[in-house]
């Protein structure tokens, strides 16, 4: 029996929005915390820049995506991300931090932001996006996701761009004119 033949089974529409209100900031920094993948400096790092989005009305060079559902009449964020271009780099971003509510994961919402996060980024005519994970074993379900949404391992060595320990680089070209990437 298929959701859609069984009437106890809920659907709701996601909706993704590229901008947050600081009403929305303790709820992205409660789903950072919860997924216990980000040290204390991130989290404060991650804190910053929420501040900094909610208040900066989209002036500044970073962006939040949230993913948000409507539970009677209320808007309830269920996911976000955040990235930014990198300085000095023309064309190139950083994907900074990306979570799901853990009852809303495998359910495509994450793919769903990074896929707004590519339309952003190619609108403004980027080339790639970078992230940067951990290889520790907590990680691995992030480097899966990562590698299912067409981010693949750089080998290379990028000066603007170098893992800190035990880090690994991921890129997703949106080009394929990889080598104004050097």
């Amino acid at each position: 029996m298929t959701s859609q033949e069984d009437p106890s089974v809920k659907t709701q529409e996601v909706e993704i929005s590229s901008w947050i209100t600081p009403d929305d900031v303790e709820k992205i920094l409660n789903m950072i915390a919860a997924s216990g993948l980000f040290s204390a400096s991130e989290i404060d790092s991650a804190e910053s820049l929420a501040w900094d989005c909610a208040y900066g009305n989209g002036s500044g060079p970073d962006i939040f995506l949230k993913a948000t559902v409507n539970e009677a009449g209320n808007e309830t964020v269920i996911g976000f991300l955040c990235f930014g271009p990198i300085p000095y780099w023309p064309g190139n971003y950083e994907l900074y931090a990306l979570a799901v509510e853990p009852e809303y994961q495998r359910m495509g919402i994450g793919s769903a932001l990074l896929a707004e996060m590519n339309k952003v980024i190619a609108g403004k005519d980027g080339n790639s996006i970078l992230l940067e994970t951990k290889t520790d074993r907590a990680y691995e379900t992030a480097r899966l996701f990562c590698e299912a949404n067409n981010f693949s391992p750089e080998h290379r060595f990028i000066k603007q761009f170098i893992p800190e320990n035990g880090g690994i680089v991921y890129r997703c070209d949106l080009s394929s004119d990889v080598d104004n990437l050097l």
